[in-house]
């Protein structure tokens, strides 16, 4: 079977008008997951080869298939305690570097283990 390309500068839909491919390649999610704190398995991910806990309680690292250009990307977090829906938790990513960035969740300010954590990130590969 041969492989080939499609070479398109801009992309047509039917009924709704086209657009740029530069928005589609710029503005997709390179990298995604979504994991349980507890016991820092992924559940699902794109572009993701593992997680790494990094023995404190809350801080993790996706370690990435593929890389980013540069430390320049932006990833955004979010975490919900499901056991305790009136706790305050939060996230943050943090620590950039091309194959990885660290993500942080918290409750009531201090570092937990937090389920239903997830990531997206953006930016260019290399």
């Amino acid at each position: 079977m041969a492989l080939g390309k499609i070479k398109a500068d801009t992309l047509e839909h039917s009924t709704s008008g086209s657009v740029d491919t530069k928005y589609v390649v710029e503005g997709s999610a390179k990298a995604r997951g979504h994991f349980e704190g507890s016991d820092a398995t992924l559940d699902d991910s794109l572009n993701t080869s593992s997680l790494t806990d990094n023995g404190g309680n809350g801080s993790f690292s996706p370690q990435l298939t593929s890389s980013f250009a540069n430390v320049n990307y932006s990833a955004v977090t979010e975490c919900a305690n499901t056991s305790n829906t009136a706790s305050n938790s939060g996230s943050k990513a943090q620590t950039y570097a091309t194959g990885s960035f660290n993500i942080v969740t918290t409750q009531n300010g201090t570092g937990a283990d937090i389920d239903d954590t997830i990531y997206i990130a953006v930016g260019d590969l290399a």
